[in-house]
């Protein structure tokens, strides 16, 4: 009796593990056959069935004597995963020239023949699959790995590859052997945190609560290292920056992306590691940057954050290493050469830009290029008057804060004064909406503020 039901089992687990929903190699050279869709939305770029080197796949381009604007979906006829128990889409993918990531999403309510983007819910679950991101040449093939489908188990489930272009960019992507299966064992569990999450921490030694954890997350670029290491950025403020730790992938400052990795502590600087399925999801994005004393830059809260110091002395301009250290008043903070090498002069006063990071035991603000550094000279005999000025950069407002009743004048960069006021011991508000975008200078009682009007 053991043994039937041995065989029994045996039958069964064979049954399900080798169970198929839904198979398309486009081998037929259909694109619609087995009952799939598009639906252009723009212009008039499709998909088409296209061969090389003897295979047989899906493809989209908007190139043609020019890029043109574009967006079409590929869809899948409705496949029935009512009765399984763990449904895993598998599919290849092959892209060239820069563009927009392909969308994938899955529908249980799509009616088959409307306009995806105003009929059916649609949830995008592109992070679950792994994309060709190489665009510069025509690799291999990219296998998606297992994409669980179990949450959107229905009598008619529909996936669709969404295709953007526009009329200067757009990639050419080719999809090849889609799959629905009967999985055997669940995927591991992998959480979606956020950065801020990653990087909270009430830990005395600074380690994160989610170390030696697989985790999604996602954020802006703020800087990209030789290595093509990264940081990202995802909010304001404190705990809203890390540092992304893979060299296989090309990003750019102003990057949106989304990623798969590992939470870890490098020497104390909490990193992502084991980094996989790095998506662009869009480029050109603005990010946050917090204004910070020294004092408040160099701490465990700023690890990995964008942040800017302003009217800073720097009292230290060879601090080895390419290293220098500056001052506002509230304590040092050490500047390092890794990202832009500069040569600062002792005595004088900086507004720095840039990621901090930590390494060889101390807190590190690294500036990416010459614009993340502005110079000027200041009083340091007068460091007991110091203002303190938010938010800058502004589009509107700035207040500041004065220990004392002074004047105030702010130039522009010709050396003009288009600004004279009174600050009151306190808080004073003054409207800057009416300036240009642009860079600007307060005075008062001998020191010197960089003002930025956005």
């Amino acid at each position: 009796m053991k043994k039937l039901n041995f065989s029994l089992s045996l039958f069964l687990c064979w049954n399900i593990t080798t169970a198929q929903y839904l198979s398309k190699d486009f081998n037929d050279l259909s694109l619609t056959s087995g009952g799939w869709t598009t639906q252009i939305i723009i212009d008039t770029t499709n998909w088409f069935v296209d061969s090389f080197g003897g295979d047989d796949f899906a493809k989209c381009t908007n190139y043609n004597s020019g890029n043109v604007p574009a967006n079409t979906w590929l869809i899948s006829p409705g496949v029935d995963l009512s009765s399984s128990t763990q449904p895993i889409l598998n599919f290849q993918t092959i892209m060239k020239w820069p563009g927009a990531p392909l969308v994938l999403y899955i529908s249980t309510d799509y009616d088959g023949t409307s306009n995806p983007t105003q009929q059916g819910t649609w949830t995008d679950i592109t992070s679950q699959a792994l994309w060709d991101v190489d665009n510069t040449t025509w690799g291999s093939w990219t296998n998606s790995g297992d994409v669980d489908l179990s949450a959107h188990k229905s009598s008619s489930t529909y996936i669709a590859y969404e295709y953007f272009g526009s009329s200067s960019s757009g990639s050419t992507w080719e999809i090849d052997n889609i799959t629905i299966n009967e999985g055997s064992t669940p995927p591991p569990t992998i959480d979606t945190v956020s950065v801020y999450d990653i990087q909270y921490t009430t830990d005395p030694n600074g380690n994160s609560n989610y170390v030696n954890q697989q985790i999604i997350t996602g954020g802006i670029v703020t800087a990209v290292r030789s290595d093509s290491t990264f940081f990202i950025s995802s909010g304001s403020g404190a705990w809203s920056g890390v540092y992304v730790y893979t060299k296989d992938y090309v990003v750019n400052i102003g990057d949106s992306v989304i990623l798969d990795g590992e939470v870890d502590e490098y020497f104390d600087l909490t990193e992502l590691v084991n980094v996989t399925n790095v998506q662009v999801i869009s480029t050109g994005n603005s990010y946050s940057v917090n204004n910070c004393t020294t004092a408040a830059a160099n701490s465990e809260d700023f690890e990995g954050c964008m942040v800017q110091v302003t009217n800073a002395t720097c009292v230290n301009d060879t601090a080895g290493f390419g290293e220098w250290i500056i001052n506002d008043g509230t304590g040092d903070l050490t500047v390092d050469d890794l990202l832009f090498s500069y040569t600062p002069i002792i005595n004088y006063f900086y507004d720095v830009t840039g990621p901090m990071t930590y390494n060889y035991g101390a807190y590190k603000l690294l500036p990416r290029d010459a614009a993340d550094i502005n110079q000027f000279v200041g009083l340091i005999e007068n460091r007991n008057t110091v203002l303190d000025i938010y938010p800058n950069p502004t589009s509107d407002f700035i207040q500041i804060v004065s220990p004392k009743i002074t004047n105030a004048f702010i130039f522009n960069m010709k050396g003009l004064v288009i600004i004279k006021t009174t600050l009151n011991s306190g808080i004073n508000t003054i409207n800057l909406g009416q300036l240009s975008s642009g860079n600007y200078m307060l005075y008062s009682e001998g020191n010197s503020y960089s003002i930025i009007v956005e």
